[in-house]
């Protein structure tokens, strides 16, 4: 396969703390690169790795009001990475081109910068509402917490990024060890509680007046906890990355006719394979890194079913070895 045989085309999200690279096929829309603020570099470099091939264009959404010069800004930005061609959208639009508007629906992007809510029907969004509850703001009052049980005098860079750190970790723990104290769970929900409160209360407004059949719940915050307990109902669900998904459904329709023609679905196996190698490989001892390189050699010039039948037995045998090493 050739570089010019495919013309990727993908979706980015140009969040406000993070971006999110997507691409979509006939098997899909995954999430397949992200990286902190606008480095469309680093995604363009990581989703070629993915592909194993060239990225061409891409779809970007972003925040909605932003003025034309800050648009272009944006462009330029992506032509400056090594896109050749952008599009941009607002994320609203993102939204719409995954969700089906037959029912009427509240999506809530619990994001880095805000909450911001859109109710989708038929004809696109017929109302919103927008708070200033985000998750930076989450970790400004986790930073200044730390700071204080530190006897720090102020805050710096390194305790707002350790800040993130723990708070995506307390997500999942209801305790980490840190400096050789014991944050809690209890401790980071104690901090937010007010901010999430404040923020349900607009949602619960808009879902009383608008009467949603359906809610969707995304963004980096919507896995909190705290959130969910006050955002959470039997009719909602959480989507992970629904914006950038959305970019990349849209970006579909922007990638050349030869994507169909090329047995998408062996390429992409193909793809989701190496790109999972990949991920093992820093678990790797030097000769176990050195006989992937060897195997990687010996696939050049295989047919698709013969690369496929050898890339997955090296994908079982670098799980084994992972497993081993680790029991």
């Amino acid at each position: 396969m050739t570089a010019s045989s495919l013309n990727v085309c993908a979706g980015i999200d140009a969040g406000s703390s993070s971006s999110k690279l997507a691409y979509s096929d006939n098997l899909g829309t995954r999430i397949i690169a992200v990286s902190e603020g606008f480095d469309f570099l680093t995604l363009r470099e990581e989703a070629e790795i993915f592909f194993d091939d060239m990225i061409s264009s891409c779809v970007i959404a972003v925040n909605d009001g932003l003025t034309s010069r800050q648009r272009n800004d944006f462009k330029l930005r992506a032509k400056e990475a090594g896109f050749s061609d952008s599009e941009i959208i607002t994320a609203d639009e993102a939204i719409m081109t995954v969700i089906d508007g037959e029912k009427r629906t509240i999506v809530c992007d619990l994001g880095a910068s805000a909450t911001r809510m859109f109710v989708i029907e038929r004809d696109g969004v017929i109302d919103s509402a927008s708070v200033d509850v985000c998750g930076n703001m989450f970790d400004e009052i986790f930073a200044d917490y730390l700071t204080e049980r530190r006897l720090l005098k102020e805050n710096d860079t390194f305790i707002l990024s350790e800040a993130k750190r723990i708070k995506h970790i307390l997500s999942e723990n209801e305790s980490r060890l840190w400096h050789n104290m014991n944050i809690m769970k209890e401790d980071f929900e104690r901090l937010i509680y007010f901010p999430v409160k404040r923020a349900s209360h607009t949602f619960n407004r808009l879902r009383r007046v608008m009467k949603p059949e359906r809610i969707i719940l995304t963004g980096g915050c919507a896995k909190i906890p705290l959130v969910q307990k006050f955002f959470v109902s039997q009719n909602s669900e959480t989507i992970d990355g629904l914006i950038v998904k959305g970019t990349a459904i849209k970006a579909l329709g922007m990638s050349k006719q030869s994507v169909r023609q090329n047995k998408p679905d062996t390429v992409t196996k193909i793809r989701e394979i190496r790109a999972e190698i990949l991920r093992l490989e820093d678990s790797l001892t030097r000769q176990q890194k050195d006989r992937l390189y060897i195997l990687f050699k010996q696939t050049e010039g295989m047919n698709d079913t013969g690369m496929i039948t050898m890339m997955e037995n090296l994908l079982r045998d670098l799980r084994d070895t992972k497993t081993g090493a680790g029991t």
